[in-house]
């Protein structure tokens, strides 16, 4: 019995710790035409021109995007998950989603 009780009092404990982490959220879009976004946490926003050669500029090369998400991997971003989907007006635009614990 006594064993019950230190394991329900253990798990219960560890879903409290989990539950208590806090996040920060970023998205990089890369858009075929050349352009990467940057969202981070609802606060910030960055935009760059991506300068690709003739052969690389492609709909299919996501080179730009995974070197962005690369960069930020090394900074302490954990990548959550990837999409992609074609505009009206041509083009596709490829999204990485990524999250890190904050720190404070």
């Amino acid at each position: 019995m006594k064993k019950f009780f230190l394991v329900a009092v253990l798990v219960i404990s560890a879903s409290i710790a989990v539950a208590q982490d806090k996040y920060e959220f970023m998205t990089i879009n890369y858009l075929t035409q050349r352009t990467i976004t940057i969202s981070i946490d609802g606060e910030i926003f960055l935009k760059e021109k991506v300068e690709l050669s003739k052969e690389e500029s492609t709909e299919f090369n996501t080179n730009p995007l995974l070197k962005k998400v690369k960069e930020y991997q090394d900074k302490g971003w954990e990548i959550l998950n990837f999409n992609s989907y074609g505009q009206i007006n041509g083009g596709i635009n490829h999204i990485a989603y990524l999250r890190k614990k904050k720190t404070n």
